[in-house]
């Protein structure tokens, strides 16, 4: 009888445990990033009333297994279920989910924690914290300040190395992008696509010669007309914009030969300089613009030496001078050998123009367009948000989107054994093994989700249910006690 009892004091113990660990996971059921508790019981240790033997043929007797009475429960473990939580949309940009496995890096102090909550905001100084002000880890590009301006300018380097070692994540919320001019890197890079004025769009090869003359240093005689006009706007090294006008013409009848057109660009910025008038300068020409019979391109007009044609414009304004723009109008067998029959810029169909049908001329239809311009003036902070890998992109009020910052993320081989610490966080522990520090997505880490959160991953229904059998548990072991006393009693009565 006295074994009973404290078999059934260690199951009141072991079931007040379960109910503390279900009334912990209930309480959480809608913490953010919360992962839930589960209690697992083992049988104590048993004691030996027979001992085992096995059988005797020669006597003709068989084995007889142990007699053991065991001595109640003890607690197996409290294990942290790492399922994943439901990902629920919020709308704030700065909130981040992980849709499968891994953790952010937080620091406070001198402590490095881990976290599935990503309840993240900006603080007053820029630095990206969770809610309770751990400062969360990455990597960025470096500011450079200019201490002439209020912000930052230009607001990074050139690079954004997550090879280095991770940081605390800030970006000023008074952050201004420095401009950057259009460049003429196409010609000094031919695997860089993204410089310069890039050009598309066809040239309606059916289109008659030109015979009014070309456009020039001064405008051309009288009667002139381009056959196709086209502008871009590109930027100088103080952000300025400036406004290009193309005039293309066509330089050859289709009928005798290749077609072959030129063209000249015009500085336009300046609304008093026109190119009616003869005023607005010229900033750059190129003629023997050749297509294929296929209307590929046969030759850019590119002078020898370079991949592209190219504008300069003389600045007056304090900007760099002179500034020298590349014009890429497609990839010509000069640039590539590979080339020939590839259609990445313009091209030189018959479009599809009409007939007049009074005179039987060919109206011809030019679809030419500036597809691309890098560069862009100066520009401030406007918003940000969070991408698949973690990225951190800011957009500016000059139209530019940059990832200024990557998210680290945490995975371990036991990600079970890491310890709980308050503010929904985790800490490294002897068993949960070393962190393997990476970007979402890579190296077998979930990805993350913007303006959204994980919930936590509490069944309520779970919950309530093993509520219910906890509670039985705990009446059926005091039910052992109150039982096992009345049999004490009882033998206690037999002696009077």
């Amino acid at each position: 009888m006295m074994g009973s009892l404290f078999s059934s004091i260690s199951g009141l113990k072991n079931h007040t445990t379960w109910m503390n660990v279900i009334g912990n996971n209930i309480s959480n059921v809608n913490t953010v990033g919360f992962k839930m508790g589960r209690v697992t019981f083992q049988e104590a240790i048993s004691q030996s009333l027979g001992s085992a033997s096995g059988s005797n043929n020669s006597q003709n007797i068989g084995g007889i297994n142990p007699t053991q009475q065991g001595l109640g429960s003890t607690l197996g473990s409290i294990d942290t279920i790492m399922t994943q939580g439901a990902i629920q949309t919020t709308g704030n940009a700065t909130d981040v989910a992980i849709d499968g496995a891994g953790f952010f890096i937080v620091e406070s102090g001198d402590a490095t924690y881990y976290t599935r909550a990503g309840n993240f905001n900006f603080d007053n100084d820029g630095n990206l914290v969770t809610s309770n002000g751990a400062l969360v880890q990455g990597w960025q590009r470096e500011f450079v300040f200019d201490p002439a301006a209020v912000a930052p300018a230009p607001a990074y380097t050139s690079t954004l190395d997550v090879n280095q070692p991770y940081t605390s994540i800030k970006i000023p919320q008074n952050m201004v992008l420095g401009p950057k001019a259009t460049d003429n890197s196409n010609n000094s890079d031919p695997l860089r696509k993204d410089m310069g004025i890039i050009l598309k769009g066809n040239l309606d090869c059916n289109t008659p010669q030109n015979v009014t003359g070309a456009p020039g240093a001064g405008y051309p005689a009288a009667g002139y007309t381009p056959d196709a006009v086209s502008t871009a706007t590109v930027y100088d090294s103080l952000g300025t914009a400036r406004q290009i006008t193309f005039y293309w013409t066509q330089t050859a009848d289709i009928t005798v030969g290749p077609a072959n057109w030129s063209w000249t660009a015009y500085d336009t910025t300046d609304p008093t300089m026109t190119i009616a008038n003869g005023t607005a300068p010229v900033v750059g020409t190129a003629a023997n613009i050749v297509f294929n019979a296929d209307g590929s391109l046969q030759d850019n007009g590119g002078p020898a030496g370079a991949l592209n044609a190219e504008i300069t414009l003389n600045l007056t304004n304090g900007a760099t001078t002179p500034q020298i723009i590349s014009v890429n109008i497609g990839t010509d067998a000069a640039m590539d050998a590979n080339a020939v029959g590839l259609r990445d810029g313009i091209t030189g169909d018959y479009g599809s123009g009409t007939y007049d049908a009074t005179t039987g001329l060919y109206i011809p239809k030019q679809t030419i367009y500036t597809s691309y311009v890098d560069g862009y003036s100066e520009g401030t902070l406007t918003g940000v948000s969070i991408d698949q890998t973690g990225g951190i992109n800011c957009s500016f009020s000059n139209n530019q989107i940059i990832t200024m910052a990557q998210l680290a993320v945490a995975n371990f081989a036991n990600p079970a054994g890491l310890e709980k610490v308050a503010g929904t966080m985790f800490a490294q522990s002897a068993n949960s093994g070393l962190a393997q520090v990476s970007t979402a997505g890579n190296a077998g880490l979930g990805t993350t989700t913007g303006a959204a959160l994980e919930a936590s991953n509490v069944d309520l229904s779970v919950e309530l249910t093993n509520m219910i059998i906890a509670q039985r548990g705990f009446e059926s072991n005091a039910r052992i006690v109150t039982t096992s006393s009345d049999m004490l009693d009882t033998l206690v009565q037999l002696g009077r």
